[in-house]
Parts: structure tokens; C-alpha cells; sequence
């Protein structure tokens, strides 16, 4: 069984960071973590990846993302997840879920059976986890680039329908708490373990509280496509920005979010309940020009994406450059923020057992930031699926 001792300048497990430090991996899993003054390994035994330079975090996990480099998770095919897999590995992020959108019935169930297939299959760069299913049951009044003629009433029925054709991969749904039945989707989809994100809402306080104290755990890309904030309609922005029991997704791109809202969320929230998200599509990675968000054609101009009637659509950031800007614009140590895109997320998906820190019995998902936090390489389960040069 192969066997791997990366060496760092600074190791980020993220509840400590450790100066030359040194991560002994065997397979796919994390055997020891410490400093190299502690861990012992022969150089005969071990393949060595020697960056004393660098800077060595837990890979990057995006629970929240629809495409890259032209290709759409919709599609569902082989070339399309290896396309978007690879360029996430260059970018940092190991683990993903592949999300959908708002489409046709018939479509959408093509898509969640064909991605369903793919999970757990071997990709060039990023592992795929499951699915995020981004509708159908949201509020048309906030449905952002999210097809308004496909929009369905929440249905226990339609979901486990969904569930199966999937093969029972979907692990994150965002739904509308406000939309009638919707509870009872909620109370449906935790009891299948299907972890409930609210978005797409016009919900008031006690709306999205009601969905709350029922399990809804986290916040869909908090402040867009969500009712407004008032002092007397706090509405869902302030029942999510006061109720630790959540967590709440950040497009940091300084398009969808203005760094004094990041600013206000983490005051509210804690570093320790946000997720840094990409909500990339197809036109990440891609000149400017026309794409495809399922069946909807968006144009990216001037590093924005947007349909016909001028709505944002998605974005076209990647976590690294989301882990630059949070650092910039909030201040905050490096450590800190890279918990907001490996551990928090693993939290939020149950998964924290195995993935998000850099722990002995982890997956040895992993990667080598230079002093710019420029991604070097980037290892997936113990296999270097992306380096520089």
C-alpha cells in the first residue's frame, strides 16, 4: 500500500497549526499528524512530498456548486463530472456536491439518476459526495435564475421519488420553508438523513423558526435570493443571523455579498457556522460569452454571470480565491477561515468523522497553499490529483 509524508512549513489541522510540520499518510488515510521533530518515518518507506515552504490544509469542501470549465452537473455524464473534478482539484477543493437546479420533471430525474451513478465512481481531481438539490420546491417570488414554469409545490412524494432515483445519494435539498407543506417535507427529507438548507424564501421569522426547530440546519447563499431584512420584518436573514443552530453558505465574491455583509454574518454568526461556497457554473474557468445553467442560457460579461432579464446566475468564483477575499476583507488568521471551507462544512454534512481536518483516520484530502495561498497541489485521497508545474 502506498505510502505518502507530506512536510509543511505550517500544517493546518484547523484547530491548530503546527510549524514544520509533516502529515504521514498510508492509502487513503491519515496514519499520524505532528510536528517533524515528533513524527518518525524513513524516507525509504514513505514517497516524500517536501514543501517546507508551503503552508498544508485539509481540502476544501463545496457543498454548493453547479459546474466549471463549460460543463454543467445537469448533464450528468462522465466528461462533464471529469472536466469540473479536475478543475476544482486545481483550485483546492477535494470534495464536492454536485447541485442541481430547477428544471422539467423529466429532466431533473434524468439528471439525479445519472449523478447518482457517478458518486463514489474515481474522478481525476475532486471527490463527488452526493447531490445537492437546489429546488424545484422554492418561492417563485425569490427564484432567482431558478426556472420560474418548474417550480413544484413541495411533495414528500416527488422527493422520494428523487431519493430513489438517485440511489438514495442526495444529502442536501434547499427548499422554501414558507411554501404550504413544506414542514412536512422538512420532517420527511431529515428522516431519510437529507440535511434541509433554507433559500429561495420570502419566509418570515416564525416561518423559517418553525423550520428551524424541525431540523433545518443550514442557510442557502445567505442574503440572495432571500425576503429583505426590517427592523420589524427581521424575516429569514434575521431569524438565520440570530439562531446559532444553523449555519449559513457565503458566495464571498464580492458580487453577491458586499464585504460589510460578511462582516455583519460573521459577527452574527461565528466563524465557526459559515460555509464558504462557490455556487460556480458552467462559465467558471471560461471566457466571457454564453452558457448553459440547465436548460437556461446565462452570459458571463465582466466576471458576472447572469440570464436574459439581467438576474445573477450563480457566480464564477472558486474557494481559493474565496478564502483570499474572506482573509482580506475580515482580517481574520488563515487558520480560522480555512475552518469555514474544510471542517464547518463536514459538520454540516455529518461527515466530520472522516473529512475536514487533518487527523489521524481522515481521508488524506489535503492542500499545499504557497505564501500567496495560491493552490500548489492538491492530494485526493492520498493521490496528488493536481500540482504546479
Amino acid at each position: 500500500m502506498k505510502r505518502l509524508a507530506v512536510i509543511a512549513g505550517r500544517v493546518m489541522t484547523p484547530d491548530r497549526v503546527i510549524l514544520d510540520g509533516v502529515v504521514l499518510v498510508e492509502g487513503t488515510r491519515i496514519m499520524e499528524v505532528g510536528s517533524r521533530a515528533a513524527v518518525r518515518f524513513s524516507r525509504d518507506e514513505f514517497e516524500v512530498l517536501d514543501h517546507s515552504r508551503h503552508l498544508l490544509s485539509p481540502g476544501f469542501i463545496d457543498v454548493h456548486i453547479h459546474g466549471a470549465m463549460g460543463r454543467d452537473v445537469m448533464e450528468g455524464t462522465t466528461e462533464a463530472l471529469e472536466a469540473i473534478s479536475r478543475f476544482l482539484a486545481a483550485h483546492g477543493t477535494t470534495s464536492f456536491l454536485a447541485t442541481t437546479v430547477t428544471a422539467s420533471p423529466i429532466a431533473t430525474l434524468q439528471a439525479v439518476e445519472a449523478l447518482g451513478r457517478q458518486v463514489d465512481r474515481p474522478l481525476p481531481g475532486a471527490h463527488m459526495l452526493g447531490l445537492h438539490l437546489e429546488g424545484p420546491f422554492i418561492n417563485p417570488e425569490k427564484r432567482g435564475a431558478h426556472s420560474a414554469r418548474h417550480i413544484r409545490p413541495p411533495s414528500t412524494l416527488i422527493l422520494e421519488q428523487l431519493l430513489a432515483r438517485s440511489g438514495h445519494r442526495v444529502k442536501l435539498i434547499t427548499l422554501a420553508p414558507e411554501v404550504e407543506g413544506s414542514l412536512e417535507l422538512i420532517r420527511f427529507a431529515r428522516s431519510r438523513g437529507v440535511v434541509v438548507s433554507l433559500g429561495h424564501s420570502n419566509a418570515t421569522l416564525e416561518e423559517t423558526m418553525a423550520a428551524i426547530d424541525l431540523g433545518a440546519g443550514n442557510a442557502t447563499h445567505l442574503f440572495n435570493a432571500m425576503r429583505s431584512f426590517s427592523h420589524r420584518d427581521p424575516g429569514i436573514l434575521g431569524a438565520v443571523l440570530t439562531t446559532p443552530r444553523i449555519r449559513a453558505e457565503l458566495i464571498a465574491d464580492g458580487v453577491h455579498v458586499s464585504p460589510a455583509a460578511v462582516d455583519l454574518c460573521l459577527r452574527c454568526k461565528g466563524a465557526g457556522r459559515i460555509l464558504l461556497i462557490s455556487d460556480a457554473v458552467s462559465a467558471t474557468g471560461m471566457p466571457e460569452g454564453q452558457y448553459r445553467l440547465a436548460d437556461m442560457e446565462i452570459t458571463l460579461s465582466e466576471g458576472v454571470c447572469r440570464t436574459p432579464d439581467g438576474t445573477l446566475a450563480g457566480s464564477i468564483l472558486t474557494q481559493d480565491q474565496a478564502l483570499r477575499n474572506m482573509i482580506r476583507w475580515s482580517g481574520l488568521p488563515v487558520h480560522t477561515v480555512l475552518g469555514m471551507l474544510t471542517r464547518n462544512p463536514a459538520q454540516s454534512l455529518g461527515i466530520a468523522s472522516g473529512k475536514g481536518t487533518l487527523a489521524p483516520g481522515h481521508d488524506a484530502d489535503m492542500v499545499l497553499l504557497d505564501q500567496d495561498l495560491r493552490v500548489h497541489t492538491t492530494i485526493v485521497q492520498g493521490e496528488v490529483s493536481h500540482t504546479v508545474g
